[in-house]
């Protein structure tokens, strides 16, 4: 039956209408006929910024197809049943002889391909209602009469939005196929359950039913469609065990299973598009639905998010962002084509992604990235690449490699800590194969006490799940003086305060907390006495502080490029000249990354380039062409004579290198110069005033040489001008 609207006669409208499969095939007859026409549903296209207004008509690819007899009992009305193709056209045989008012349907279900088992409804039960989009109705068809139908469109608000669903099922499914080699079987059936008046506020996915409960605005929500794909991916091929709950991109640290399950499950999602090549894969991006442009409600780039800084791998946007970047490489369909991350150096395959959610994570438990990681390296992966690993982790304050204390996990090897200096940051990974694949970790630390002395022991800035337990033993190692496990009920972190008994070495012990999810994670350790000075209250002793009259000046402190050792580290400005050519961005070098580029070198004209720094291109004159016209030594009087002429003459002034400057003859259009000297250089060099110059081999009468307007003769000298001068050139004529 329809629910939704009128099928208008005579119309060539696809209408947005619901049907209640539960309909029948009408018998075999001896007359046929066939059924064509294509399918389309109008899209909306997004990028970061929301919807952009563009809307093309998409083909409604492998959905069922229904040829209907429109005045029959709902059990007698479907004579005919097939599916669009790839390209949402369709051709259907229909045995037939009667005359009918027919018409054509296609339904958001796959029941008519073998290979799909996917569906959109309105509803759950046990009689679903799917969305159909029907063609218009031809009246008195005679069985016999071959019919297209047309191209018939599902617009936005009449039927668009449940058939843009079922196609990012189908791309989600189709990216199984790749990953699995087929497709989802029938006991994997895969139902969404979507209506614009179902007052679902939120998406989420049922487990039990292999249902996608989705947001009544989020019909052209593509990656949220497919980022419930994702759960329904790692429930059904590998495994979870989050919770659920509340969640959002902004939140930095939840509970670490599910950070990796919401992270995973956007990375999936996305994956989806870029193995289909569909630009901008990497941009996920929910709205509110409402018609028009923009209309963002939350967005976020995989590639190169920068909206919600978060270190570690408590929130899902850096799961996400980690797993994005194994996979992606330059020829990656993202906002930046071409190029990958400066930090990742690594291309890997969804297989390699694939073979550990399917492998080592299918039987772990409390998963999280951590258990990822592992798994990465446990299988192996092929060439894990643990540099290129580490590399997109750190970028991400994710901290899976031993810290520079290692190894410290015994009293035996504690690592010395000043009493008032900084805070040691640490992690509790270990690595003691060097595969990749961490071991929990314990730290030991050793500090000198005075007798009478207040001391506070602390962790602080736990990151990546963390979660400390803080040890105070005597100085024999083996005497507990204090624990503490939570410094409150909120707080993870732990803290002590103690006087110290006697002067000695005591040792701090810095445990993962009994029970805890994560197993790596990072923290920072602080050892405070009551000697503590610190005269701007910047919380650092000022032992330890280059300036403790300043608060912005301190060991703690992020440098700033302004002539100040901010951090001190003895340096001022350390990272702000990146190549090293003794000019910081600060002092206006302008192109750090390029040593022949700062305020001390001379601009070097017609090369594009702001070569001195001083905010003009090439604003110099550009080289000039010098050619030397002669460049001839007489042995016989010991004198060297040498023309040349520029391109820019006479406006430029001509020296010879080594030499003296070179007059300019007017009347014979030239440079010229001429001196004794003691012997014949080899060669001469001609510099210009516009930076222009030339070389020639200097050469002797009856050696070759000569110019423009005259030849040396078989004699050896040069003849100029007329003959009279000697016509066998008795006489050397030299210009003076």
């Amino acid at each position: 039956m329809r629910i939704l609207g009128h099928r208008p006669v005579g119309s060539q409208a696809a209408l947005w209408v619901c049907v209640l499969l539960a309909l029948a095939v009408s018998a075999p007859a001896s007359a046929a006929w066939t059924a064509t026409g294509s399918f389309n549903y109008v899209d909306r296209v997004f990028d970061e910024n929301g919807f952009t207004g563009a809307e093309p008509p998409l083909p409604i690819r492998v959905a069922d197809i229904e040829v209907v007899d429109a005045n029959a009992s709902a059990r007698q009305a479907v004579i005919a049943t097939g599916a669009t193709d790839s390209a949402g056209l369709f051709s259907i045989f229909v045995p037939d002889n009667k005359t009918r008012d027919v018409y054509v349907r296609v339904i958001t279900r796959s029941d008519s391909t073998s290979s799909l088992h996917i569906d959109v409804r309105t509803s759950g039960g046990n009689k679903p209602v799917h969305y159909a989009s029907a063609s218009a109705q031809m009246n008195n068809h005679n069985p016999g009469q071959d019919v297209d139908f047309g191209p018939l469109v599902a617009g936005i608000g009449q039927g668009g939005e449940a058939f843009n669903i079922y196609d990012q099922m189908l791309m989600g499914v189709d990216y199984l196929a790749h990953l699995n080699g087929q497709r989802p079987t029938a006991d994997k059936h895969l139902s969404t359950i979507w209506a614009p008046g179902n007052g679902v506020t939120g998406s989420s996915y049922s487990v039990a039913n292999l249902v996608i409960n989705l947001r009544d605005s989020a019909g052209y929500d593509d990656t949220p469609i497919l980022h419930e794909m994702g759960h329904y991916a790692i429930r059904e091929w590998s495994e979870s065990d989050s919770f659920g709950g509340f969640h959002t991109f902004a939140q930095c640290n939840i509970d670490m299973r599910l950070a990796f399950a919401e992270g995973w499950a956007t990375y999936w999602g996305n994956s989806v598009r870029r193995f289909h090549g569909i630009s901008g894969s990497s941009i996920y991006l929910r709205t509110n639905g409402a018609p028009g442009t923009g209309n963002v409600v939350r967005v976020a780039d995989l590639e190169t998010d920068t909206r919600y800084l978060c270190s570690g791998a408590a929130g899902e946007v850096n799961v996400f962002s980690f797993l994005w970047d194994v996979v992606d490489g330059p020829d990656t369909l993202d906002q930046t084509p071409g190029t990958d991350d400066a930090h990742d150096f690594i291309d890997r395959t969804d297989a390699d992604v694939w073979s550990v959610m399917t492998g080592p994570l299918t039987t772990a438990s409390n998963i999280t990235l951590e258990d990822f990681w592992d798994g990465w390296f446990q299988i192996p992966v092929p060439g894990a690449d643990l540099a290129g690993m580490a590399g997109l982790a750190d970028h991400l304050g994710i901290e899976y490699l031993e810290d520079i204390f290692e190894v410290n996990d015994s009293v035996g090897l504690a690592t010395t800590f000043f009493i008032n200096s900084p805070a040691l940051h640490s992690s509790f990974f270990r690595d003691p194969e060097s595969n990749g694949s961490g071991w929990i970790d314990e730290d030991w630390y050793a500090f000198a006490a005075d007798s009478g002395s207040n001391y506070t022991l602390e962790t602080l800035n736990l990151s990546s799940g963390a979660d400390t337990s803080l040890y105070l033993w005597d100085s024999d190692g083996v005497s507990l003086l204090a624990l503490n496990h939570n410094r409150s009920g909120s707080d993870k972190s732990s803290r002590l305060d103690w006087t110290a008994p006697d002067d000695a070495t005591f040792y701090v012990q810095v445990k993962r907390a009994i029970g805890n999810i994560a197993e790596y994670g990072s923290y920072d350790l602080l050892i405070l006495s009551d000697s503590f000075v610190d005269v701007d209250g910047d919380g650092h002793d000022t032992a330890v502080d280059c300036n403790d009259d300043d608060l912005t000046i301190n060991p703690g402190a992020t440098e700033i490029c302004d002539g100040v050792d901010q951090d001190c580290d003895g340096v001022a400005d350390n990272g702000f000249d990146q190549d090293l050519d003794g000019y910081t961005v600060c002092q206006n070098d302008c192109d750090d990354d390029d040593p022949s580029i700062n305020p001390g070198i001379d601009e070097v004209p017609s090369n594009s380039k702001d070569d001195d720094c001083n905010g003009l291109v090439d604003d110099v004159a550009p080289l000039d062409v010098v050619t030397i016209l002669r460049a001839t030594y007489s042995r016989n009087i010991g004198w060297l004579v040498v023309e040349a002429i520029s391109s820019d003459q006479p406006l430029v002034t001509l020296a010879l290198d080594g030499y003296t400057e070179m007059p300019f003859d007017i009347t014979r259009n030239r440079y010229v110069f001429g001196a004794p000297v003691t012997s014949r250089p080899p060669f001469v060099t001609v510099l210009s005033s516009n930076l222009g110059s030339a070389t020639a081999i200097v050469v002797e009468p009856g050696g070759g040489g000569g110019g423009d307007d005259g030849e040396s003769n078989d004699a050896g000298c040069y003849e100029e001008g007329s003959a009279d001068e000697g016509s066998a050139c008795g006489r050397l004529s030299i210009d003076r």
